[in-house]
């Protein structure tokens, strides 16, 4: 299961700052207007009177914190918003259903399930569902210390607003898990999946492409070339006397110069350019829109870095290019065909050299 993102580098943090930027004036305004909107000498508690211009004012405190960073951790503010938020929804059911006889529902209670989805901005979504049920147990119980007194007073209840108050929210706690989950099962099916392809298409060893991934990208740039005109090279290249590097500094050096040799090769390539793993020391290179002199330039500069970028206290690496372009009604085994035959010639001419095909 994926490990959940470490609050400072969860990257959606910069967005929901913004977020919260321009939303909590924004709520803060329209608390101030609904307080604006009663008849606040014929309400009966300190709730109803004063509930509405306080979250103002705190929003109004939160909002400041946004402005200075330095001081205010963004998490600080984001967590003040929700538990302010989730006490306010509190009050308001255990003042409603105090009221619930001569008031009915009030508008207010249409936001109480504003709760749970906050909460699934604010915390990691494990900890997000228990904090959901804790908020939703304090639903209950101040339900309870509402109409408790009322029923032992043996006081008419409206059971029917009752229910559907507590039945919609416990919808509302269970369809945003599940959605949650939903959305979590997806994702991990998606990286799995992506992890499954890299594994696939990927050499263990130096990380860059493998032969199955080469053939599918050279298939792929023969198709552009032979749709296009566009011009494409291919390079294969080994590594000159491997084998004595092994014998002499052992198998665990002989794969420290193949990671070492991809690293220099893909630094020096185009973002278009495709570099794998042939197989032992055999590198290729699939260049997209690259012509036989461009290819053959490319090889020289790498045959320069390849000598100038010695690994450790080990000689420079050097190694045999064999460089072909595609013709037209080429395929692939036919261009790596003619590269293989080049690279070959290079090596019987002692190595270190670029031959064309």
């Amino acid at each position: 299961m994926p490990q959940p993102i470490p609050e400072d580098l969860d990257p959606t943090t910069p967005l929901r700052a913004k977020a919260y930027f321009f939303i909590l004036p924004i709520v803060a305004w329209a608390a101030l207007f609904a307080w604006a909107q009663l008849d606040i000498a014929n309400e009966g508690t300190f709730y109803e009177k004063y509930s509405l211009p306080i979250m103002a004012f705190w929003l109004g405190l939160c909002w400041i914190g946004l402005l200075l960073p330095k001081w205010v951790h963004f998490h600080t503010v984001e967590r003040g918003v929700f538990w302010s938020a989730a006490l306010l929804m509190i009050l308001n059911i255990y003042y409603n259903l105090r009221a619930l006889k001569s008031e009915g529902l009030w508008n207010s209670s249409l936001w109480i399930a504003v709760v749970f989805v906050l909460a699934y901005f604010v915390f990691a979504p494990r900890r997000a569902w228990l904090v959901s049920l804790g908020v939703f147990s304090g639903f209950v119980g101040a339900g309870l210390l509402a109409l408790l007194p009322q029923a032992l007073q043996g006081l008419p209840i409206d059971q029917n607003a009752v229910v559907q108050l507590y039945v919609s929210q416990l919808s509302y706690l269970v369809l945003f898990r599940l959605l949650v989950l939903s959305k979590e099962h997806s994702l991990r099916v998606r990286l799995e999946a992506a992890q499954l392809y890299a594994l696939a298409h990927t050499d263990p060893l130096t990380q860059i492409a493998n032969r199955r991934s080469i053939m599918e990208a050279l298939h792929r740039a023969l198709e552009q070339n032979q749709q296009t005109g566009q011009p494409l090279s291919l390079v294969l290249l080994d590594l000159d006397r491997f084998k004595q590097i092994n014998d002499q500094y052992g198998h665990e050096a002989g794969d420290r110069v193949l990671v070492h040799t991809a690293q220099v090769l893909r630094q020096n390539l185009r973002q278009s350019d495709v570099l794998g793993r042939w197989g032992g020391e055999e590198f290729v290179l699939v260049l997209p829109n690259t012509t036989l002199q461009e290819a053959q330039q490319l090889c020289q500069r790498l045959q320069q870095q390849l000598a100038a970028n010695p690994l450790d206290n080990l000689r420079p690496v050097s190694a045999s290019f064999g460089v072909a372009t595609a013709v037209p009604g080429d395929t692939p085994d036919h261009l790596i065909s003619r590269a293989d035959t080049a690279m070959y010639l290079s090596k019987q001419a002692g190595g270190n050299r670029v031959e064309v095909a």
